[in-house]
């Protein structure tokens, strides 16, 4: 929060209020860790299209997300029904998870693209934050 309130020039009671502001509104779901050596321990990582097949998109989350090597799981328009961010130690660990992905009850298909080279993060720039923020 200091280096946020560095960056906008604002008080950090500032950028604590705007941060409970996007909790309570449900812009911000909640807060993650991710320490660099994430990256080193978990170097594969992948996105994994996912079509379900009838109404089992709620159980097939709730297995999915009991996995820890699914990071991330987004509900998608189009031929795919979910988008899974996973990541693994090595391609040994990803196949045994994407294996596992497979034989989950209304996963009807599966389709993975391993990233190889990040150009650009995810991470949110402080302009961002304070517009957001309002």
């Amino acid at each position: 929060m200091s280096d946020l309130a560095s960056e906008l020039k604002v008080t950090r009671a500032t950028v604590r209020a705007r941060m409970e502001k996007l909790v309570e509104t449900g812009e911000i779901l909640g807060f993650t860790a991710v320490l660099r050596d994430d990256w080193r321990d978990l170097p594969i990582r992948a996105v994994t299209l996912v079509v379900v097949e009838g109404r089992n998109t709620d159980p097939a989350i709730r297995a999915l997300s009991a996995m820890a090597e699914v990071r991330a799981i987004h509900s998608t328009n189009g031929k795919w029904d979910l988008v899974l961010d996973v990541a693994t130690r090595d391609l040994s660990a990803f196949d045994d998870a994407l294996n596992r992905i497979r034989l989950i009850d209304g996963i009807a298909a599966t389709e993975t693209n391993l990233l190889l080279t990040t150009r650009k993060g995810p991470a949110v720039s402080a302009n961002e934050f304070k517009q957001e923020a309002g």
